[in-house]
C-alpha cells in the first residue's frame, strides 16, 4: 500500500457511499433470482432447487473477470470499471426477466461477469484516498453494500413480483443499476486519473492467481475466504425455499427472514471490522465469527415448524451476522498483505480463489439435499465448509507470527 493517500477531490464519505452503493446494486442483482425461486421455477416447470446451478453460472462469470479485475481497473480507471460492472449486471437480470432456459443461464453468467469487477475496482479506490487506522472499518462499511443488497431485494422483490409477476420484480434492480452508473460519471475524470491505457488486459490471465498464491498468508486467507463464500452463498441461496418448503413459511415472510438477515450482518461487519481495528488482528476477528458459524450453522438441520419464531429467527440471523459478515475483515486484510502498486491486482487474484467456493457450493448444495433428505439437513455441509476455513486462520496466524514485522495482524 502507498505511505500517503492522494488529496481527495470528492469527501471521502462520497467515495464509500458509492462504492457501496455499487456493491449493493450488484449484489441485489445477484441475489434477485434466489428472492424469487419458487415463482421462477413454477413458471417454467422446473424444482427450486435449479436456483443453485444459476448462482454456479453468476460465479463463473466473477471468476473470469476477476481474472483481469486488475488489470482492467489500471487501464479504464476503477471507475470506470465500476461503471462496467453496473452496466453488466443490468444486462444480465434483464436477461435473466426474459424468462426463457437458456437466457437464464446467459444472463447469470453476465451478471456474475458485472459482479467480478466491483471488488478490485473498490478495493483500489479506497486503498488510494482512505487509508488510515481505521482501514477495517471503511472497508468492512463498503462490504456492507453485500448485505444492503440482499436486504433490498428480500424486502422489495417478493412484494413486487405477487403485484407484476417475477419478471417485472427483478427488472427493477435494472433501473437502480443504470441510475447509479449515471451518478459514477461526476467523479469519473478525478477518481481515474491514474489510469494507464497502455495497460495490456490479456498478457496472463493467471497472473494474479500466481501473485496469491506465491504469498503463504494471502493464499491461506484466501482459502478461508473460500470456504466462508460456500457458506455464504448457500444460506443466502435456499434461505427463503427452506422456509417455504420446509418451515412452512410463505414466501413474503421467507423474503422478510432473508432482509432481516441482511440487516443484522450489515451490523455485524461494522463490529467485526470495528474490532479488527481496535485488536489490530483480523484474524482472530475471522476465527470468532466463524466458530459462531459453525455452531449456528449445526443447529439447523434440528429445525421444525413447531419451534418458537424468535428461536428461528435467531438462528439465521447468527448465520447471516457470520456467513454474510466477514467479507470487510478479509478484504482489508488482502489489501494490507498485498504488495505495493498491486492491490487491485491481488484482490483479483483472491477473490478467483473466494469464487471458487461460490462455483460448486449452491449446486453442491442443491445436489446433496438428495440424500440428506432437505435443505435444512444439508448445512452439515457449511459446518464442515466451517471447521476447514477454521483451519486456515490459524495456520495462517501461525505463518504471519514468524514473519518480521508482520505478526498476526493482517
Amino acid at each position: 500500500m502507498p505511505p500517503s493517500s492522494p488529496e481527495r477531490p470528492f469527501p471521502l464519505w462520497w467515495l464509500v457511499l458509492a462504492t457501496t452503493a455499487t456493491q449493493a446494486f450488484a449484489s441485489m442483482s445477484t441475489m434477485s433470482p434466489s428472492t424469487v425461486a419458487p415463482a421462477l421455477g413454477a413458471s417454467l416447470d422446473l424444482p427450486t432447487s435449479l436456483i443453485g446451478y444459476l448462482v454456479t453460472m453468476i460465479y463463473a462469470g466473477a471468476i473470469a473477470t476477476s481474472l483481469i479485475g486488475g488489470a482492467v481497473v489500471r487501464r479504464l480507471g476503477a471507475c470506470r470499471a465500476s461503471q462496467l460492472a453496473l452496466a453488466l449486471c443490468a444486462t444480465g437480470i434483464l436477461l435473466v426477466a426474459g424468462g426463457w432456459l437458456p437466457a437464464l443461464a446467459l444472463g447469470a453468467f453476465v451478471m456474475g461477469l458485472g459482479y467480478g469487477f466491483t471488488n478490485p475496482a473498490a478495493s483500489h479506490l479506497l486503498s488510494r484516498f482512505a487509508t488510515g487506522p481505521r482501514i477495517n472499518l471503511i472497508f468492512s462499511i463498503k462490504q456492507t453494500g453485500v448485505p444492503w443488497g440482499g436486504m433490498l431485494a428480500g424486502l422489495l422483490i417478493p412484494s413486487a413480483a405477487l403485484a407484476v409477476g417475477w419478471q417485472g420484480g427483478i427488472s427493477l434492480v435494472a433501473v437502480f443499476c443504470l441510475t447509479l452508473l449515471l451518478l459514477l460519471q461526476i467523479s469519473r475524470r478525478h477518481w481515474d486519473d491514474d489510469r494507464d491505457p497502455g495497460v495490456r488486459l490479456f498478457t496472463s490471465p493467471l497472473a494474479a492467481i500466481a501473485l496469491v498464491w506465491r504469498s503463504k498468508g494471502l493464499r491461506l486467507i484466501s482459502l478461508a475466504a473460500m470456504t466462508l463464500s460456500f457458506s455464504q452463498l448457500c444460506f443466502t441461496t435456499f434461505l427463503v425455499t427452506l422456509l417455504v418448503e420446509e418451515l412452512s413459511y410463505t414466501l413474503v415472510a421467507a423474503g422478510l427472514v432473508l432482509s432481516l438477515s441482511q440487516v443484522v450482518s450489515v451490523a455485524a461487519r461494522l463490529v467485526w471490522g470495528w474490532m479488527a481495528d481496535r485488536l489490530g488482528d483480523s484474524l482472530k476477528v475471522l476465527k470468532l465469527l466463524i466458530l459462531i458459524l459453525i455452531l449456528s450453522a449445526a443447529t439447523v438441520p434440528l429445525l421444525a415448524p413447531d419451534w418458537p419464531t424468535a428461536a428461528i429467527y435467531l438462528v439465521f440471523m447468527l448465520i447471516g451476522a457470520t456467513a454474510v459478515g466477514w467479507n470487510g475483515v478479509y478484504m482489508a486484510a488482502v489489501a494490507r498483505l498485498a504488495p505495493a502498486g498491486q492491490i487491485g491486482a491481488a484482490t483479483g487474484g483472491s477473490l478467483v480463489l473466494t469464487f471458487a467456493g461460490v462455483l460448486g457450493g449452491p449446486a453442491a448444495f442443491a445436489a446433496s439435499t438428495g440424500l440428506t433428505g432437505g435443505y435444512a439437513a444439508s448445512y452439515i455441509l457449511i459446518v464442515l465448509a466451517g471447521l476447514a476455513g477454521l483451519a486456515c486462520i490459524v495456520m495462517a496466524q501461525k505463518h504471519l507470527r514468524a514473519q518480521p514485522g508482520t505478526g498476526a495482524a493482517a
